[in-house]
């Protein structure tokens, strides 16, 4: 194995005293909490639902570098993931002589345990028939779903602890008045009841929620199991068995405007047959813009999926802001974190594209991100507090939505992040130039950074394209694509004037752009990154992702730097320099100059630091700033 040296740098955003004070004219505006609801995504398990299949999928290669892809945006973009039929990775062995069943819970501890070294934390349906032991046995149903549950929470609090575990979250059986899922045909009583009864058991004194119907909720005489269990619970708040009311609305087109619509009149009519359910929590588990994540669809591909997942964002936020039909709302998600393949690698729904390389001893993945995964970073960074959404104009045929959100600490205002979107396709003719004033009311010293995804620039669908769209694209022709998957600099540097101007002419519709301005006080709080992995590809192609750190300086974050040198005798190459690294991971293959590099396979998910690759780890010392994780290094630099 190649003796390999990995180092890693953060460049935060430059400061220089602002010279001139302004009063605060963002407190005559109205901030609410922003709770970040948006974290979550989805998938199903590809091919037939029998323990061994989706065994060989859910822990495949490629599956394995999808989710770590997926874990290694910002902290906090993606927090869960919702996978059917995960439970099938249990098997049932047998029934013990007090007519207990016993599982083997070996395959699914193995998948968990990869998610909780990638910090996403699972979603568990109760969905499963676990080698038909439902079918087997119909009048035992209602002890066998509550002893399963039950079984499952103490398994996995003993594993993982309660900490978790309360993070973790339960949820029924997905659309379960679909035959298509529900095989079971089982009833509210003998399912819903039994999880509520198996989940409190393991709990004693502490209630686990449970979440459902995870409903469609289409007529009641087709959908009798999520409309039942909603009667119940208004007619007997203290005892429903569920804690958040889950339902899936989708858009029908690429806007999505469908989608937030078709929720509001759900629940105002919820509501009105049911008041006592306003007070529970609800749920959109799978609020994409169109059903069918396989289906190829164009805008799926580049900027314009970007910007609906943004836009439905913003929609929502605005609904539960008005305080009317979805006032309750938890949280949305998306179903798009399946495994896309040829010819639809960008234009299934999908956060990445992935190419299986089968012309390669042996077969390996590669995964370029598209668009939509660089906008989920760029929402992690909004700050805690946040106003309504505004529209900016710079002409009668240009209107663009704004969000702004600050952070607060100490009384002081030392962080804001403001979104701009525009979802226009057409393209303004005209020159338009934002003006921006920066509400900063004292001498602290700030600095900025715009960022921005369009069509032009942040494209790598049509660099694929012009490529010819092979379907496996070699080494240059990747990298070629990687160099547009995350959002341009469109300007940063030190504010000497409480000022921005932002040139929008040269983004091509539609773009999302975000400017973040960052006071010293923050900045001077840096956190070192950690959990530096470095996961083997293919032949001298490595995944290097790390943590950042959890403390607010992360979103002072201008880009990082990873510095890579073969051995100790041999200097250091700066191997990300002409590249901006907003996020914490980097796919590096070295050029043909004799440089080597390996990493462990993605299955195994083991921590690799340095001291594993050399017995020793130089001590690197730099006068301003320094902090040392091993062989990461972390360096704020002030110019």
């Amino acid at each position: 194995m190649n003796s390999t040296i990995l180092y890693l740098e953060i460049l935060y955003l430059i400061s220089l005293p602002v010279h001139n004070s302004i009063g605060d004219d963002i407190g005559k505006e109205i901030y609410y909490n922003l709770p970040k609801f948006w974290t979550n995504t989805g998938l199903c398990p590809a091919g037939d639902l029998t323990h061994d299949n989706i065994k060989a999928s859910l822990l495949s290669e490629a599956m394995q570098m999808n989710l770590l892809l997926i874990s290694s945006l910002p902290n906090g973009a993606i927090t869960h993931i919702r996978i059917h039929w995960m439970l099938e990775l249990i098997k049932f062995i047998q029934f013990n002589q007090s007519g207990q069943a016993q599982y083997n819970f070996d395959v699914l501890d193995r998948f968990l345990d990869d998610l909780d070294e990638m910090h996403l934390m699972p979603v568990f349906e109760f969905m499963a028939n676990l080698s038909n032991l439902f079918t087997k046995n119909p009048a035992r149903n209602y002890l066998l779903w509550e002893d399963l549950s039950y079984q499952v929470v103490k398994h996995y609090h003993n594993r993982f602890g309660i900490e978790n575990l309360l993070n973790y979250r339960f949820e029924t059986w997905n659309e379960p008045d679909l035959l298509a899922y529900n095989k079971l045909n089982f009833t509210l009583e003998e399912y819903v009841f039994a999880l509520r009864r198996g989940l409190d058991k393991a709990g004693q004194h502490l209630r686990f929620a449970l979440r459902g119907p995870a409903g469609l909720f289409k007529s009641p005489q087709k959908h009798p199991l999520c409309w039942g269990l909603l009667q119940f619970c208004d007619s007997n708040i203290s005892t429903c068995p569920i804690d958040v009311i889950t339902y899936h609305r989708k858009g029908i087109n690429e806007n999505g405007a469908e989608l937030i619509e078709d929720s509001k009149d759900l629940w105002s009519n919820i509501y009105m047959q049911f008041p006592t359910l306003a007070q529970l929590p609800i749920s959109n588990d799978e609020a994409d813009p169109i059903v069918g994540w396989s289906t190829a669809r164009e805008f799926q591909a580049d900027i314009r999926y970007a910007v609906t997942l943004v836009n439905i964002t913003l929609q929502h936020w605005e609904a539960i802001i008005e305080r009317k039909e979805l006032r309750n709302l938890e949280t949305i998600s998306h179903d798009n974190a399946f495994l896309s393949y040829y010819p639809n690698v960008f234009t299934q729904r999908t956060l990445l594209a992935h190419f299986r390389i089968n012309n390669t001893v042996p077969p390996h993945s590669q995964f370029i991100q598209k668009p939509v995964y660089a906008a989920m970073g760029m929402l992690s960074r909004l700050a805690e507090l946040s106003t309504k959404v505004e529209f900016v104009t710079c002409s009668e045929n240009y209107s663009m939505k704004l969000l702004k959100t600050k952070s607060l600490e100490a009384g002081k205002s030392l962080y804001f992040s403001w979104l701009l979107l525009y979802t226009d396709k057409q393209h303004f003719s005209g020159r338009c130039i934002i003006n921006i004033q920066i509400p900063v009311n004292s001498q602290e010293m700030f600095a900025y950074i715009t960022e921005a995804l369009d069509q032009n620039h942040t494209n790598p669908y049509k660099i694929w394209q012009n490529f010819g769209s092979p379907p496996y694209p070699n080494a240059i022709e990747r990298q070629t694509m990687r160099l547009q998957q995350t959002p341009i600099v469109l300007s940063s540097g030190s504010l000497d004037t409480n000022k921005i101007k932002i040139d929008l002419q040269h983004l091509k519709p539609p773009w999302i752009l975000t400017l973040r301005v960052c006071s010293h006080y923050l900045i001077h709080s840096t956190g070192a990154p950690n959990s530096l992995l470095v996961s083997g590809v293919t032949h001298n192609e490595v995944l290097i992702t790390w943590r950042e750190s959890n403390n607010k300086s992360k979103y002072c974050l201008n880009t990082y730097q990873v510095w890579h040198r073969p051995n100790s005798t041999q200097g250091w190459l700066h191997i990300t320099k002409e590249i901006h690294l907003p996020f914490p991971s980097y796919q590096y293959a070295p050029e043909q100059n004799g440089t080597t590099v390996n990493g462990e396979r993605p299955s195994v998910m083991h921590n690799w630091f340095c001291s594993h690759v050399t017995t020793k780890c130089e001590q690197l010392t730099y006068s301003i700033e320094l902090a040392i994780f091993r062989c990461i290094i972390l360096k704020a630099y002030y110019k």
